[in-house]
């Protein structure tokens, strides 16, 4: 009799665990629905201050987020990203970097850019920093025909100027658009489509990569350069910038004369090629840059080889017709110059 009381007891108890943890799983779903869908009344910001577009939204559209990586069993769970933070000066700079891995890594991308986030804090001790207000939430993302529909919280709205809210929208497109299956980006808040941010920067259409860091005019035949920043108490990290001409007949050529040249006098950057290295000219060969560089070249070591071909290769990336670049001093190979360098160089900069 005892035992059979036991084994009633036993089942009484195990049964009870079961609703308990049925009951706490249901909570926690609950909880995560209701924390999407209500704002905390402490952190509402009156939308009806903005010129709302369209007030209805696709819920299947913005709840899909289709990139996905493949990690091969035994791999660290880790993902290499490409994100765009802000530095004191204003400037976007592309950051290359680590994040865990998880499904939805774009949405896990774009939460690296909020200021005070985990991963925002260690890139910041390098002198940037996030673009995104503190405490923005992604709601929601999707992907369709290029185009990735990310819908945030109210927060993106605490901007302090037009300035930021520009370098916000820009820092988000590139990084976004450094994923393959996105070409373009649209933003909502809370859900609604809005005219404007706070500070009256315009989000009323879609945004596409252009123009980062523009010194000149929006339209034209721009080109971006690539300059360094001086280091500080860490090595100092590359700056992509866009330069304006109404007309540019060899692209190429063009992108790498400014390179060569040096940034603009006025401009908190610098050139990490050679004094003594000068460009002779720029030909295409098929998919191939060959860059013929004077005589003064020949003094370069492996070290400098190694950051001039870098710098060549990361400013050349912006064409996607070309695949590889060939290096001559005077039309001679390195080689037939008496240079014998290792040439297997990988162009990864700004690297935390």
């Amino acid at each position: 009799m005892k035992l059979a009381f036991k084994k009633f007891i036993s089942i009484a108890i195990i049964i009870c665990m079961v609703v308990s943890i049925t009951g706490c799983s249901t909570l926690d779903v609950m909880k995560g629905l209701k924390s999407d869908d209500n704002v905390k009344a402490s952190d509402e910001i009156d939308l009806s201050d903005f010129a709302i577009i369209d007030d209805s939204v696709d819920q299947e559209e913005v709840a899909v987020d289709t990139i996905t990586v493949n990690t091969s069993e035994g791999e660290a769970k880790t993902k290499d990203i490409l994100a765009y933070y802000e530095d004191e000066n204003g400037y976007l700079v592309p950051v290359n970097t680590k994040i865990p891995w998880e499904e939805g890594i774009a949405k896990a991308t774009i939460r690296t850019l909020v200021q005070g986030n985990e991963i925002e804090q260690r890139i910041a001790q390098s002198g940037l920093h996030g673009v995104l207000p503190k405490n923005t939430e992604v709601r929601g993302m999707s992907i369709k025909d290029g185009v990735c529909r990310i819908d945030f919280s109210q927060h993106i709205l605490n901007t302090q100027s037009y300035e930021q809210e520009q370098n916000m929208m820009t820092a988000l497109t590139y990084t976004l658009t450094e994923f393959p299956t996105i070409d373009k980006v649209e933003i909502l808040v809370e859900g609604q489509e809005l005219a404007t941010l706070s500070k009256g920067y315009a989000i009323d259409t879609a945004f596409e990569r252009k123009n980062i860091n523009l010194l000149g005019e929006q339209n034209g035949a721009n080109y971006t350069v690539y300059y360094k920043a001086p280091d500080t108490e860490v090595a100092g990290y590359y700056v992509p910038v866009t330069f304006s001409a109404e007309k540019v007949e060899n692209p190429v050529s063009a992108v790498l004369s400014k390179l060569f040249s040096g940034p603009p006098s006025d401009l908190p950057l610098s050139s990490t090629i050679p004094y003594d290295v000068n460009l002779q000219g720029v030909t295409v060969d098929g998919d191939t840059a060959v860059v013929n560089l004077g005589v003064g070249a020949v003094n370069l070591n492996q070290e400098q080889y190694d950051d001039l071909s870098k710098i060549v290769v990361l400013c050349l990336e912006q064409f996607e017709d070309i695949a590889d670049v060939e290096f001559k001093i005077e039309g001679l190979t390195f080689e037939e110059a008496g240079l014998n360098f290792d040439s297997n160089v990988t162009a990864v900069f700004n690297q935390y």
